[in-house]
């Protein structure tokens, strides 16, 4: 349910598992539902020039406040 929620509000589909590491698995292993979402694209994070393009930002705000408008109905 959490996925189909996350797909509703970005429109993106979602994946089955991802090429990297994040703490998702470890949350998944106790049993707790998680996901990995966010702005940005992989292959230029975690690096001395990491970024952000300002179009992916908009849109992960975008994404918060539809996620915020859909939890308080």
């Amino acid at each position: 349910p959490l996925a189909r929620l996350m797909e509703g509000l970005t429109g993106a589909s979602t994946l089955a598992a991802v090429s990297y590491g994040t703490e998702a698995g470890l949350y998944q292993a106790a049993g707790i539902d998680a996901i990995i979402c966010g702005p940005g694209d992989i292959a230029s994070a975690h690096r001395a020039d990491e970024f952000i393009r300002l179009d992916e930002l908009i849109a992960c705000e975008e994404m918060i406040l539809r996620l915020a408008e859909t939890l308080r109905d």
